[in-house]
């Protein structure tokens, strides 16, 4: 559907100087936007970082045979040896400070909530509704060390009677 020339009069008039400057043209020749500079001598890839706060797509060229731009990290090749490798997978954090050594502690606390909450309830002791969802994983191995945990305080108080 083709637009009638008067429309495309107006949207030439106001909005493509804007957005088509003399150095830098942009046209989809594939899936990722191009990027023409130069006067249209040069064509790259667009970078494909976007802005957390508006969204929007960077308009810088990406490094070349990256996909992301020098600021948005084309430039890095990563840990390079064995020992760069394994502090990076040691120092692993996905948001923020959260490491992965501080998700097994709280999945082993979440899973020592529900079995001692299961207990209550089967003691007598905790009366109404349990907690939702599905029990956590580590109920097995935590349900080993409340029982180890229980023995040695029996033993304990037998010893000292």
């Amino acid at each position: 559907m083709a637009l009638p020339s008067p429309v495309l009069e107006v949207l030439g008039k106001y909005f493509l100087p804007s957005l088509l400057t003399p150095y830098t043209q942009f046209s989809a020749m594939t899936e990722n936007l191009t990027l023409r500079t130069a006067g249209g001598r040069i064509v790259c890839i667009q970078c494909q970082a976007k802005a957390k706060s508006t969204r929007q797509q960077c308009r810088r060229p990406a490094a070349k045979g990256k996909r992301v731009c020098m600021l948005h990290g084309g430039m890095s090749t990563g840990p390079r040896t064995q020992e760069g490798r394994q502090r990076c997978t040691a120092a692993k954090t996905v948001n923020g400070q959260e490491t992965t050594s501080m998700r097994v502690e709280r999945r082993l606390a979440s899973a020592r909530l529900a079995v001692l909450e299961s207990v209550g309830h089967t003691l007598g002791i905790m009366h109404g509704a349990r907690t939702r969802g599905r029990k956590p994983a580590l109920m097995g191995e935590v349900e080993q060390e409340l029982q180890q945990a229980v023995r040695d305080s029996v033993l304990r108080q037998t010893v000292k009677k």
